[in-house]
């Protein structure tokens, strides 16, 4: 008999929350008005819908939508969310937006999960994270793809960026990674929403890239990553980095050093081992290339709901049109979220209710 819908477990490990408290915030720092009705956009094309900034209402739209579990994330926003929106330190960012999400998973303790938030290029922060990590609080670290913009724009392969390697192996622990709100070549994409339909998925396919090619997966080789939107969209792209990969500066007379890629295997093996992407399109043909990029059991359940208000039945009804095998189903929708982040085992509270 096949298991309904109703009983499923289904895990969103992709999830925007925005409590009472961000809410205000909004209305105080970047011009959402409270009295107006929604959807509403900010100067700087933020977006504000009923999904997002409404919680009762959300929750209840991913309740009947059939997702059991949601993990909460801020995105990784935080230089946009402390210079912004909160207008605080780094640290106390980092608390505020810890203290909202936890009264949000108290609120709702069978439908939240949280993340541990980070600034991947402060190193101090480690301190606001490792007791949530620690304690098993939060079931993962959510950080962005990159940091700053224009010419000050600084990625993933940063040296900065090394404390927050070492610490994710050590602590055996997944990083969430999210593009920024404002991604690179927002400058060119002004028009048509395109920072949001190109530049976030460039910005993260351009990091993940750097990333491999610098050669974090090989200094850190257990380390577990998960890059949104379906990889940043790399699967058709893979060909090509393996391919650039395989020229590198062969045959070049004195290349530079600084640029020379540093990775020991084929960027596609990377995908096999270290890297996991979510079901974030919505493309049945993305899904299927990505599960043929990573293999079916580094594909985890993901809708961006929130901010993005189209229903996470859209992304449940992707997979189960696409996929054709019970089993594969179920290794997305929860059985890889719950090996992954081992929540049944170290935190049976987190656990999505059993068929």
């Amino acid at each position: 008999m096949t298991q309904s819908q109703a009983t499923r477990s289904i895990i969103d490990t992709h999830r925007h929350i925005f409590g009472p408290k961000l809410r205000q915030k909004f209305v105080e720092n970047i011009g959402f008005d409270d009295s107006k009705p929604l959807p509403q956009a900010n100067a700087s094309e933020m977006f504000f819908y009923r999904e997002s900034v409404d919680v009762d209402y959300s929750m209840e739209i991913q309740r009947q939508s059939g997702v059991t579990l949601c993990l909460n994330s801020y995105g990784g926003e935080i230089e946009t969310f402390a210079q912004h929106i909160i207008k605080a330190s780094t640290i106390d960012t980092l608390k505020f937006l810890h203290d909202e999400s936890f009264e949000l998973r108290d609120r709702f303790p069978k439908d939240i999960a949280c993340m541990a938030n980070a600034h991947a290029l402060e190193e101090n922060t480690r301190d606001v994270i490792d007791p949530l990590i620690s304690n098993k609080e939060a079931c993962c670290i959510s950080i962005s793809t990159s940091y700053g913009a224009g010419p000050d724009q600084i990625f993933l392969d940063s040296p900065k960026a090394e404390w927050l390697w070492e610490y994710a192996q050590d602590k055996d622990v997944l990083v969430h990674i999210h593009p920024p709100l404002v991604a690179i070549g927002a400058a060119a994409m002004q028009q048509y929403r395109l920072n949001e339909a190109l530049g976030r998925p460039f910005d993260t396919a351009l990091s993940a890239a750097r990333m491999i090619y610098s050669g974090v997966f090989d200094r850190y080789p257990k380390l577990k990553v998960l890059f949104v939107h379906m990889g940043g969209a790399l699967a058709p792209l893979i060909c090509r980095l393996d391919w650039n990969w395989d020229l590198n500066y062969k045959g070049i007379q004195n290349p530079p050093i600084q640029k020379v890629d540093k990775n020991l295997r084929q960027p596609s093996e990377y995908f096999k081992s270290n890297i996991y992407v979510d079901t974030m399109g919505p493309s049945a043909i993305c899904l299927k290339a990505m599960i043929e990029m990573c293999g079916i059991d580094r594909v985890l359940f993901g809708t961006d709901f929130g901010p993005v208000p189209m229903s996470p039945k859209l992304h449940i009804d992707l997979v189960n049109d696409t996929i054709t095998d019970a089993g594969d189903r179920d290794k997305i929708f929860s059985i890889n979220t719950l090996a992954l982040l081992r929540l049944a085992e170290s935190a049976p509270r987190l656990a999505p209710r059993a068929a």
